[in-house]
Protein backbone atom coordinates (compact mmCIF):
# COMPACT_ATOMS: atom_id res chain seq x y z
CA UNK A 1 0.00 0.00 0.00
CA UNK A 2 3.00 2.34 0.16
CA UNK A 3 2.60 2.97 -3.56
CA UNK A 4 -0.83 4.51 -2.94
CA UNK A 5 -0.35 8.10 -1.89
CA UNK A 6 -2.68 10.49 -0.09
CA UNK A 7 -2.84 14.18 -0.99
CA UNK A 8 -4.11 16.41 1.78
CA UNK A 9 -5.53 19.85 1.02
CA UNK A 10 -5.99 19.07 -2.64
CA UNK A 11 -6.41 22.08 -4.91
CA UNK A 12 -7.24 22.65 -8.56
CA UNK A 13 -8.84 19.25 -9.18
CA UNK A 14 -12.38 19.07 -7.85
CA UNK A 15 -15.04 16.70 -8.97
CA UNK A 16 -17.45 17.49 -6.17
CA UNK A 17 -17.82 21.16 -6.89
CA UNK A 18 -20.19 21.98 -4.05
CA UNK A 19 -17.76 21.02 -1.30
CA UNK A 20 -14.21 21.80 -2.31
CA UNK A 21 -12.18 24.99 -2.14
CA UNK A 22 -9.75 26.09 -4.84
CA UNK A 23 -6.29 27.31 -3.87
CA UNK A 24 -4.09 28.59 -6.68
CA UNK A 25 -0.40 28.36 -5.90
CA UNK A 26 1.53 30.79 -8.08
CA UNK A 27 5.09 30.74 -6.82
CA UNK A 28 6.32 33.04 -9.58
CA UNK A 29 4.00 35.82 -8.41
CA UNK A 30 2.99 36.33 -12.02
CA UNK A 31 -0.03 38.24 -13.20
CA UNK A 32 -3.36 36.53 -12.91
CA UNK A 33 -3.68 33.34 -14.93
CA UNK A 34 -6.57 31.31 -16.25
CA UNK A 35 -7.18 28.19 -14.14
CA UNK A 36 -8.99 25.27 -15.76
CA UNK A 37 -10.25 22.08 -14.13
CA UNK A 38 -11.98 19.60 -16.38
CA UNK A 39 -12.82 15.97 -16.77
CA UNK A 40 -14.39 13.63 -19.30
CA UNK A 41 -15.43 10.17 -18.09
CA UNK A 42 -17.22 7.11 -19.40
CA UNK A 43 -20.16 7.73 -17.04
CA UNK A 44 -23.11 10.06 -17.79
CA UNK A 45 -23.44 13.28 -15.84
CA UNK A 46 -19.79 13.51 -14.78
CA UNK A 47 -18.40 15.73 -17.54
CA UNK A 48 -17.53 19.28 -16.52
CA UNK A 49 -15.07 22.11 -17.06
CA UNK A 50 -14.47 24.82 -14.47
CA UNK A 51 -12.86 28.10 -15.56
CA UNK A 52 -11.55 30.76 -13.16
CA UNK A 53 -8.83 33.39 -12.80
CA UNK A 54 -6.07 33.10 -10.25
CA UNK A 55 -5.40 35.73 -7.63
CA UNK A 56 -1.95 37.19 -7.02
CA UNK A 57 0.42 35.40 -4.69
CA UNK A 58 -0.23 37.79 -1.80
CA UNK A 59 -3.94 38.28 -2.45
CA UNK A 60 -6.57 36.50 -0.40
CA UNK A 61 -10.10 35.44 -1.15
CA UNK A 62 -11.68 33.08 -3.62
CA UNK A 63 -10.75 32.98 -7.27
CA UNK A 64 -12.85 34.82 -9.83
CA UNK A 65 -15.13 32.48 -11.79
CA UNK A 66 -15.23 32.98 -15.56
CA UNK A 67 -18.79 32.85 -16.88
CA UNK A 68 -18.40 33.85 -20.53
CA UNK A 69 -15.95 31.25 -21.85
CA UNK A 70 -16.56 29.23 -25.01
CA UNK A 71 -15.89 25.60 -24.11
CA UNK A 72 -15.87 22.46 -26.24
CA UNK A 73 -14.43 18.94 -26.25
CA UNK A 74 -13.49 17.08 -29.45
CA UNK A 75 -12.57 13.42 -29.71
CA UNK A 76 -10.00 11.89 -32.06
CA UNK A 77 -12.77 11.01 -34.52
CA UNK A 78 -13.64 14.66 -34.98
CA UNK A 79 -16.84 14.66 -32.90
CA UNK A 80 -17.27 17.93 -30.99
CA UNK A 81 -19.46 18.56 -27.94
CA UNK A 82 -20.18 22.09 -26.71
CA UNK A 83 -20.33 22.83 -23.00
CA UNK A 84 -22.71 25.48 -21.63
CA UNK A 85 -22.26 27.61 -18.53
CA UNK A 86 -24.17 26.71 -15.36
CA UNK A 87 -27.43 25.49 -16.96
CA UNK A 88 -29.11 25.04 -13.56
CA UNK A 89 -28.16 28.61 -12.53
CA UNK A 90 -26.89 27.51 -9.11
CA UNK A 91 -24.52 29.77 -7.21
CA UNK A 92 -22.18 26.90 -6.36
CA UNK A 93 -21.78 25.95 -10.04
CA UNK A 94 -20.95 29.44 -11.23
CA UNK A 95 -17.93 29.12 -13.52
CA UNK A 96 -18.75 25.49 -14.34
CA UNK A 97 -19.57 24.33 -17.85
CA UNK A 98 -21.51 21.15 -18.62
CA UNK A 99 -22.40 19.28 -21.78
CA UNK A 100 -26.09 19.24 -22.68
CA UNK A 101 -26.06 16.12 -24.84
CA UNK A 102 -25.61 13.20 -22.40
CA UNK A 103 -22.09 12.84 -23.77
CA UNK A 104 -19.89 10.07 -22.37
CA UNK A 105 -16.30 9.23 -23.19
CA UNK A 106 -14.86 5.91 -24.30
CA UNK A 107 -11.64 4.25 -23.12
CA UNK A 108 -9.01 4.34 -25.84
CA UNK A 109 -10.21 7.66 -27.28
CA UNK A 110 -8.27 10.92 -26.99
CA UNK A 111 -10.16 14.08 -26.02
CA UNK A 112 -9.09 17.64 -26.74
CA UNK A 113 -10.40 20.52 -24.67
CA UNK A 114 -10.74 24.04 -26.08
CA UNK A 115 -11.51 27.02 -23.83
CA UNK A 116 -11.74 30.52 -25.29
CA UNK A 117 -11.65 33.46 -22.87
CA UNK A 118 -11.44 37.04 -24.08
CA UNK A 119 -9.87 36.16 -27.40
CA UNK A 120 -7.30 33.79 -25.89
CA UNK A 121 -7.56 30.05 -26.54
CA UNK A 122 -6.41 27.40 -24.06
CA UNK A 123 -6.19 23.76 -25.10
CA UNK A 124 -5.34 20.39 -23.59
CA UNK A 125 -5.58 16.77 -24.67
CA UNK A 126 -5.76 13.53 -22.71
CA UNK A 127 -6.26 9.88 -23.67
CA UNK A 128 -8.76 7.86 -21.64
CA UNK A 129 -7.21 4.65 -20.34
CA UNK A 130 -9.24 1.64 -19.22
CA UNK A 131 -9.82 1.17 -15.51
CA UNK A 132 -9.73 -1.98 -13.40
CA UNK A 133 -12.88 -3.48 -11.89
CA UNK A 134 -13.62 -3.25 -8.18
CA UNK A 135 -13.82 -6.73 -6.65
CA UNK A 136 -15.54 -5.79 -3.41
CA UNK A 137 -15.97 -3.36 -0.53
CA UNK A 138 -15.97 -4.29 3.13
CA UNK A 139 -15.93 -2.44 6.43
CA UNK A 140 -14.51 -2.93 9.88
CA UNK A 141 -14.40 -1.17 13.23
CA UNK A 142 -11.28 0.92 13.69
CA UNK A 143 -10.37 0.24 17.31
CA UNK A 144 -8.45 3.48 17.80
CA UNK A 145 -11.38 5.52 16.49
CA UNK A 146 -13.81 3.49 18.62
CA UNK A 147 -11.85 4.42 21.74
CA UNK A 148 -11.71 8.13 20.86
CA UNK A 149 -14.07 8.98 17.98
CA UNK A 150 -13.79 12.33 16.24
CA UNK A 151 -17.53 12.13 15.46
CA UNK A 152 -19.86 10.24 17.79
CA UNK A 153 -20.86 6.88 16.34
CA UNK A 154 -18.49 7.07 13.37
CA UNK A 155 -15.81 4.42 13.80
CA UNK A 156 -16.23 2.11 10.79
CA UNK A 157 -13.69 2.35 7.98
CA UNK A 158 -14.33 1.18 4.43
CA UNK A 159 -11.87 -1.09 2.63
CA UNK A 160 -11.71 -1.45 -1.17
CA UNK A 161 -10.32 -4.51 -2.96
CA UNK A 162 -9.42 -4.94 -6.64
CA UNK A 163 -7.03 -6.60 -9.06
CA UNK A 164 -4.29 -4.63 -10.82
CA UNK A 165 -3.46 -5.77 -14.38
CA UNK A 166 0.28 -6.34 -14.55
CA UNK A 167 0.65 -6.28 -18.33
CA UNK A 168 0.03 -2.52 -18.65
CA UNK A 169 1.35 0.65 -17.00
CA UNK A 170 -1.57 2.06 -15.04
CA UNK A 171 -2.29 5.13 -12.93
CA UNK A 172 -5.25 5.63 -10.62
CA UNK A 173 -7.29 8.12 -8.64
CA UNK A 174 -9.43 6.86 -5.72
CA UNK A 175 -12.33 8.62 -4.00
CA UNK A 176 -14.63 7.73 -1.10
CA UNK A 177 -18.09 9.18 -0.44
CA UNK A 178 -20.38 9.14 2.57
CA UNK A 179 -24.09 9.36 1.75
CA UNK A 180 -23.26 10.84 -1.69
CA UNK A 181 -20.86 13.49 -0.32
CA UNK A 182 -17.12 13.19 -0.82
CA UNK A 183 -15.37 12.34 2.44
CA UNK A 184 -12.90 14.60 4.19
CA UNK A 185 -10.29 14.06 6.88
CA UNK A 186 -8.98 17.58 7.29
CA UNK A 187 -10.59 20.91 6.39
CA UNK A 188 -9.84 20.47 2.69
CA UNK A 189 -10.11 17.53 0.35
CA UNK A 190 -8.11 14.35 0.72
CA UNK A 191 -7.52 12.13 -2.27
CA UNK A 192 -5.61 8.96 -3.10
CA UNK A 193 -3.61 8.58 -6.29
CA UNK A 194 -1.25 5.81 -7.38
CA UNK A 195 0.83 4.26 -10.10
CA UNK A 196 0.90 0.50 -10.43
CA UNK A 197 4.63 0.42 -9.73
CA UNK A 198 5.07 -1.49 -6.50
CA UNK A 199 1.38 -2.27 -6.01
CA UNK A 200 1.42 -5.89 -7.16
CA UNK A 201 -1.45 -7.86 -8.65
CA UNK A 202 -3.82 -7.37 -5.72
CA UNK A 203 -4.91 -4.10 -4.14
CA UNK A 204 -6.01 -5.36 -0.75
CA UNK A 205 -7.97 -2.96 1.36
CA UNK A 206 -7.54 0.71 0.46
CA UNK A 207 -8.87 2.39 3.65
CA UNK A 208 -11.27 5.31 3.59
CA UNK A 209 -9.81 8.59 4.91
CA UNK A 210 -12.77 9.13 7.26
CA UNK A 211 -15.08 6.96 9.31
CA UNK A 212 -18.70 5.90 8.95
CA UNK A 213 -21.65 5.15 11.24
CA UNK A 214 -24.24 2.38 11.13
CA UNK A 215 -26.75 3.22 8.41
CA UNK A 216 -24.32 5.27 6.34
CA UNK A 217 -24.01 4.46 2.65
CA UNK A 218 -20.43 4.41 1.39
CA UNK A 219 -19.38 4.77 -2.23
CA UNK A 220 -15.92 4.12 -3.66
CA UNK A 221 -14.78 5.31 -7.08
CA UNK A 222 -11.64 4.37 -9.01
CA UNK A 223 -10.57 6.53 -11.97
CA UNK A 224 -7.98 5.76 -14.62
CA UNK A 225 -5.32 8.43 -15.09
CA UNK A 226 -2.94 9.16 -17.92
CA UNK A 227 0.71 9.52 -16.99
CA UNK A 228 0.44 13.30 -17.45
CA UNK A 229 -2.46 13.47 -14.99
CA UNK A 230 -0.55 11.29 -12.53
CA UNK A 231 2.44 13.63 -12.73
CA UNK A 232 0.17 16.59 -12.00
CA UNK A 233 -1.04 14.94 -8.78
CA UNK A 234 2.50 13.93 -7.88
CA UNK A 235 3.75 17.50 -8.35
CA UNK A 236 0.83 18.78 -6.30
CA UNK A 237 1.64 16.35 -3.50
CA UNK A 238 5.30 17.42 -3.53
CA UNK A 239 4.31 21.08 -3.40
CA UNK A 240 1.85 20.64 -0.54
CA UNK A 241 4.17 18.44 1.52
CA UNK A 242 7.29 20.59 1.06
CA UNK A 243 8.53 21.92 4.39
CA UNK A 244 10.17 24.95 2.79
CA UNK A 245 13.56 24.07 4.24
CA UNK A 246 16.95 24.73 2.68
CA UNK A 247 17.08 21.33 1.00
CA UNK A 248 13.54 21.56 -0.35
CA UNK A 249 13.21 22.41 -4.05
CA UNK A 250 11.85 25.86 -4.87
CA UNK A 251 8.05 25.83 -5.12
CA UNK A 252 6.55 25.61 -8.59
CA UNK A 253 3.13 25.11 -10.06
CA UNK A 254 2.30 21.47 -10.90
CA UNK A 255 2.99 20.43 -14.47
CA UNK A 256 -0.10 21.13 -16.57
CA UNK A 257 -1.29 19.73 -19.88
CA UNK A 258 -2.93 23.08 -20.69
CA UNK A 259 -1.50 25.45 -23.28
CA UNK A 260 -1.00 29.22 -23.34
CA UNK A 261 0.05 29.57 -19.69
CA UNK A 262 -3.13 28.23 -18.12
CA UNK A 263 -2.90 26.42 -14.79
CA UNK A 264 -4.76 23.27 -13.80
CA UNK A 265 -5.56 19.95 -15.44
CA UNK A 266 -7.86 18.45 -18.04
CA UNK A 267 -8.17 14.69 -17.72
CA UNK A 268 -10.03 11.87 -19.44
CA UNK A 269 -10.77 9.06 -16.98
CA UNK A 270 -12.71 5.82 -17.10
CA UNK A 271 -14.57 5.24 -13.83
CA UNK A 272 -15.84 2.24 -11.89
CA UNK A 273 -17.66 2.43 -8.58
CA UNK A 274 -19.14 0.27 -5.84
CA UNK A 275 -21.37 0.98 -2.83
CA UNK A 276 -21.97 -0.59 0.56
CA UNK A 277 -24.22 0.24 3.54
CA UNK A 278 -22.89 -0.05 7.09
CA UNK A 279 -24.87 -2.53 9.19
CA UNK A 280 -24.41 -3.67 12.77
Amino acid sequence: MKAIKLITALALTATLFSCEKTVVIDSRQANEAIVIEGQVTNQPGMQYVKVSRSTGFYQTGSTERVTDAVVSVTDDLGNTVSFVHNPTDKIETRGYYFDNSNFVGQPGRTYRLSVQVGGEVYEAADKMASVTNIDSLSYRINEDELDDPKDTGKFYEILAFMKEPQETDDYYLFKFYRNDSITYYFENSDIYYASDEGIGENIDGIPSPVFFAVGDKAKFEVYSLSRNAYLFYNDLSTLINSDGGMISPPPANPRSNLSNGALGLFRASAVNFATITIEE
